[in-house]
């Protein structure tokens, strides 16, 4: 527990084990892995621990600054990041990541 200025206290991000599943779509880049564990402290390290193991998987997600492709949804436990705290949302034990490319179409 790390205490802040104030003397409140604050929890520590603690690295947690994690399942990342990757969809169909992009698993010729994971060499057909469906899931991923990883153990990390937020959905962003996460996805760079993924992006580290199969770097083909970085170009499709990460545009060249490192941000998050905007086509890649991402949802923790089912909810879409970017109504939580986007990247930096911290993860817990036995979370699923979901990684979700936008589908085009007409």
């Amino acid at each position: 527990m790390n205490r802040m200025d104030d003397g409140a206290a604050t929890s520590a991000p603690a690295i947690v084990d994690v399942v990342v599943l990757i969809p169909s779509g992009l698993r010729r880049f994971t060499g057909q892995a469906g899931s991923v564990d990883v153990q990390a402290e937020t959905v962003g390290q996460a996805l760079r621990l993924i992006s580290d193991k199969y770097p083909l998987l970085r170009t499709q997600m990460f545009a060249g600054d490192q941000q998050l492709r905007r086509f890649i949804n991402v949802f923790l436990n089912s909810k879409d990041i970017r109504f939580l705290q986007q990247e930096h949302t911290p993860l817990r034990s036995q979370d699923v990541i979901t990684i979700l490319p936008a589908i085009a179409g007409g």
